[in-house]
């Protein structure tokens, strides 16, 4: 009897706690179109609550939860234990159809029209044998963009040495303003006087201790853009320096860029695409924000060389599913062209990031061509039932054929194509 108490009770603990990982694993957003229904299993021991009291119909029944909605709005579920102990809300919102015109074309990425990233800040020895560190003392740190030196706008790295050593020979400090956290700074640096040999000879030169990159972040891929208000989404991932934190976009652009050919990707090797790009020339548009779903902004006009010339919907992702589809990208000159992929599996329950698909290269020309998923694909549109489903974000190291993407619904949301309407933003507030 009491070895039978102990299963029984083992058991109801092994079901109350399945159904708790899987109501923590629902998504906290659901976004549905009008008439569309969303459901999950919630077992016998989960309940469903409205407590928004919206006019969404909420039926659960069988363990099991069906949500639908006739009218534009929102609604908070809550999803209860024995129902008294709160474990997870969803936002569930009913939302107009969007569209967009697909990308595919290359672009290049300036995060900054002029200036100059700090990467490192980096000791010297003066010539009395000292180590400073001048650029770190005047409170210039990794990240900063360096956008005026001496009240004159920063474009070149030759720029920077010439204005340094000028300062430098006056005995001057030289003032420096940067942008950091979108907020402009100023700061007064002082050269350090350091000898260098050449040859037989010795010659001072005046180093501020930086390490300096050029703004453009590489080649990419445009996702897509609103023909009406032109706002645009591409890469579909956050742009990162060479120690993993957000880079910061000052008057960034993209531009038009030219696929010249492909370093092949190998087991353990990513490949890349060869791209070039003038950043005075070809402009497309601005960059308003580098977010973890990709960089986004406005177009001048909209891009030439589109594979797709009208809009077509964006699929939501409830209505994503494993298998074919096909993916938009150019690997040669400027050529958006359409080759064949698989969708392996769609995590719509995961945070919103860049793996909410996990693909599949299926083009044998594709193969042929890049053995894979490269560099530079990143923000290539995936399309699936003639609807933008998401975009190339990630190359597995292991095997190049296979990737990972975002869903296209996270990133039509942060391109904030909506709130160019003020009509649907009355719309979508709850429904009391």
């Amino acid at each position: 009897m009491r070895r039978l108490s102990f299963m029984l009770v083992f058991l109801m603990v092994f079901s109350v706690g399945s159904q708790v990982r899987a109501a923590l694993s629902l998504p906290a957003q659901v976004r549905l179109l009008p008439g569309q229904e969303w459901g999950t299993d919630l077992g016998r021991w989960l309940t469903a609550v409205d407590v928004s009291a919206s006019r969404l119909l909420v039926e659960a029944a069988g363990g099991g939860l069906r949500v639908r909605g006739e009218e534009l709005g929102s609604a908070r579920l809550q999803l209860r234990l024995f129902g008294l102990l709160p474990l997870r809300s969803v936002q569930v919102s009913v939302v107009p159809a969007l569209s967009v015109v697909p990308g595919g074309q290359a672009i290049g990425v300036l995060i900054s029209s002029h200036g100059l990233v700090v990467s490192q800040t980096t000791r010297v020895v003066d010539v009395d044998g000292v180590v400073r560190q001048p650029a770190r003392d005047a409170g210039l740190a990794a990240g900063d963009m360096i956008v005026e030196m001496a009240g004159v706008t920063v474009r070149s790295v030759d720029q920077v040495h010439e204005i340094v050593d000028r300062f430098g020979r006056r005995g001057e400090p030289v003032p420096v303003t940067v942008v950091r956290d979108g907020a402009r700074l100023r700061r007064v640096v002082h050269p350090a006087a350091v000898a260098v040999r050449d040859g037989e000879a010795v010659r001072v030169e005046y180093r501020l201790g930086l390490r300096l990159e050029n703004p453009a972040a590489g080649v990419g891929t445009l996702t897509f853009y609103d023909p009406e208000a032109l706002r645009f989404g591409g890469l579909g991932h956050m742009i990162t320096d060479g120690s993993n934190r957000p880079v910061q976009v000052h008057d960034g652009r993209i531009v038009e860029a030219v696929i010249r050919g492909v370093q092949q990707g190998a087991r353990g090797f990513p490949g890349e695409k060869i791209g070039v790009f003038d950043g005075r020339r070809g402009e497309m548009g601005v960059i308003e924000k580098n977010t973890r779903y990709g960089i986004y902004g406005v177009l001048f006009e909209p891009p030439r060389h589109g594979y797709v010339t009208g809009p077509v919907p964006v699929a939501l992702a409830h209505e994503v599913r494993p298998g074919d589809a096909e993916m938009l990208t150019v690997i040669e000159g400027q050529r958006v062209e359409s080759f064949a992929v698989r969708i392996l599996q769609v995590h719509p329950n995961r945070r919103a990031d860049g793996r909410g698909l996990v693909i599949e290269i299926a083009d044998p020309r594709l193969l042929e061509a890049t053995r894979g998923i490269v560099q530079g694909m990143s923000g290539s549109p995936i399309l699936q039932d003639g609807k933008l489903v998401g975009a190339v974000t990630h190359v597995f190291v292991n095997d190049p054929r296979r990737g990972y993407g975002i869903l296209a619904e996270w990133m039509a949301y942060e391109a904030e194509i909506f709130s160019m309407n003020s009509e649907i933003r009355e719309e979508t507030k709850l429904l009391r």
